[in-house]
């Protein structure tokens, strides 16, 4: 079976060398002012999921034209490549980067043309899913038009964001037009809150969840009973995208023992393993890979070999 990445986002894992690059042809001062880049993007020190989000004001203002986009894209595909991925499915909220000079539809073309780049240099496929931000109505809608509009360039539709407080549903307009258009759905949830989220992104369509370790909470972990949604999930064998060094970061677990990820493949959880942000988790494919081992999983590189009706990418082909 191939290897896929179905969880990173491509504004989360930029090269250190590629931002100071840019930001020095940018004069992007920020960037410019510290010693060190990659210190100043880690985020291992986090104390919650916003405090996190916080470091993509900087890459984001690295990616306003199509050069940039465009190589930071191929850039990424090509290290997934490195770590012996087939598969790459990442995404982004595109109206970051749109300015007078990128209308949303140049941000897609410049990310696949990137994407385009890596495949004819390498033979890795990759695809791009559009991200709406949940605390942010307007861009959610805004996102899913588009998402509509050019769904024969992309590959999915998320919400991504602040997760506490903004339940899929406050979208399920927006959601039902997605799924009348056969777009696939992940969503972000059961992570900056617990099984309600997850349910709900379910019951909005989401085929995969993005994270949804705190299912967990959904499990009686004296006599392994599973709660009405687990058992749900590993039922249907709903693929949660797990991303264990940014669940770290973000505060969830305080190490590695803490993550649920092994008990979660115990009881017969789909689980996938994936990177979510290279650059502010400082991590990578074979790092993940290397974690799974010291929590005691066997066979990590089988996380990586999902079915090809999981993977959004690989179902097209």
């Amino acid at each position: 079976m191939y290897k896929h990445i179905l969880h990173d986002h491509l504004d989360g894992g930029l090269r250190p060398e590629t931002c100071l690059e840019l930001a020095k042809a940018l004069n992007y001062k920020p960037i410019l002012e510290v010693e060190d880049v990659s210190s100043f993007f880690n985020r291992s020190e986090s104390k919650s999921l916003e405090d996190y989000l916080e470091a993509f004001t900087h890459t984001i203002a690295l990616m306003q034209t199509f050069e940039n986009i465009e190589r930071i894209a191929y850039e990424a595909a090509v290290d997934m490549h490195n770590n012996d991925i087939n598969f790459y499915e990442s995404r982004y909220a595109p109206f970051y980067s749109v300015n007078d000079e990128l209308s949303p539809l140049d941000v897609i073309n410049a990310i696949n043309s990137g994407f385009k780049l890596a495949k004819n240099e390498y033979g890795i496929e990759s695809g791009l899913i559009l991200c709406g931000m949940r605390h942010d109505p307007q861009n959610v809608i805004d996102v899913s038009d588009l998402a509509i509009e050019y769904k024969d360039l992309i590959i999915g539709f998320d919400i991504a964001g602040p997760e506490y407080g903004f339940m899929p549903s406050k979208y399920k307009e927006a959601f039902k037009k997605i799924k009348e258009n056969n777009i696939n759905v992940t969503i972000h949830a059961g992570e900056g809150d617990g099984v309600a989220s997850i349910q709900d992104a379910l019951d909005n369509g989401a085929k995969r969840i993005g994270h949804g370790v705190r299912i967990i909470e959904d499990v009686n972990l004296i006599n392994k009973n599973l709660g009405k949604v687990a058992s749900h999930i590993v039922e249907k064998q709903i693929p949660l995208e797990v991303c264990i060094t940014s669940n770290l970061h973000t505060n969830m677990y305080k190490n590695l023992e803490e993550h649920p990820i092994k008990q979660l493949i115990d009881l017969g959880f789909n689980i996938t393993l994936n990177t979510d942000n290279r650059l502010m988790s400082n991590t990578s494919v074979n790092y993940e890979l290397e974690n799974c081992k010291l929590i005691g999983i066997n066979d990590p590189d089988s996380l990586l070999k999902c079915s090809a009706s999981d993977s959004f990418l690989e179902s097209r082909h």
